[in-house]
């Protein structure tokens, strides 16, 4: 279990209490510093990086079960020359351009 610097969040919550002069109690000011609290512990650099640790195994796990793509027939460029290019195929200048 997270240890919090509960004198850390005391001082937060007193400051916060002096500084709005009478516009919240002392009791909401302390759930905000412990909200704020924990808030900064989710954001730690140790959180953040057990987050990505369980992220990255998720997505290995899930790509573990893909099946390696197959070259289809229409992958098969042993076709000659004039299965894509006719005798009015040419471009600018007699140039023979297939427009991919």
């Amino acid at each position: 279990m997270k240890q919090y610097n509960l004198s850390q969040i005391m001082k937060s919550a007193h400051r916060k209490f002096r500084s709005v002069k009478g516009e919240k109690s002392f009791s909401e000011c302390l759930k905000s510093a412990w909200m704020f609290a924990k808030l900064q512990v989710s954001f730690s650099d140790e959180n953040i990086a057990k987050k990505d640790r369980e992220f990255v195994q998720a997505q290995n796990a899930k790509f573990e079960k893909v099946a390696p793509s197959k070259r289809s027939s229409y992958d098969d460029l042993s076709i000659p020359a004039s299965a894509y290019y006719n005798a009015n195929s040419t471009g600018r200048f007699g140039s023979h351009f297939v427009n991919d």
